[in-house]
């Protein structure tokens, strides 16, 4: 820690960031949760459909703004395994939430689109989006230009750091 910054300094960061990472966890059932609730509201009762997990509603995300996409396409999109992503179309293909296509110069490579209820989905979870990047964009507009580059520099460090 070869920083101007003393050791209490760092000390007191690194518990706020650690509270922030349990709060990031927490909001992601909260995301998981508020996404149930709009779906309920929006006549979706199918606890099958209801209950996505993260990675599914992922994977429709996806192929809703880069259609149409393959397996290989979602996997570098989502940083997941093929394999992965294989398991997650079936289930999605299962629950009628996308189709697959093929090109008619390449039969054998698969393409994912949405279906009708597919595209609701990616709809609400889109209106979802809005409301949380609302919420942390009246936060951010507190800071000036100088601190929000500060800030958009941290984050890229720990985003480097990490990914």
């Amino acid at each position: 820690m070869s920083n101007e910054c003393g050791k209490l300094e760092i000390d007191l960061l690194l518990n706020k960031m650690t509270n922030l990472f349990d709060a990031i966890n927490g909001s992601i059932q909260d995301h998981k949760k508020s996404l149930n609730e709009m779906m309920t509201e929006n006549g979706y009762n199918n606890k099958e459909i209801k209950n996505l997990l993260l990675s599914e509603i992922h994977v429709i995300d996806c192929i809703g703004k880069n259609r149409p996409c393959n397996t290989t396409f979602i996997s570098k999109q989502l940083n997941m395994t093929k394999g992965a992503i294989s398991k997650i179309t079936v289930k999605l293909l299962e629950k009628g939430l996308i189709e697959v296509n093929r090109l008619e110069n390449n039969k054998k490579e698969r393409y994912y689109t949405l279906t009708v209820s597919g595209k609701e989905i990616f709809n609400i979870h889109g209106k979802l989006h809005e409301i949380e990047n609302k919420k942390l964009a009246d936060l951010l507009c507190q800071y000036n230009k100088k601190e929000l580059n500060t800030i958009n520099n941290f984050i890229d460090d720990l985003l480097n750091e990490w990914l």
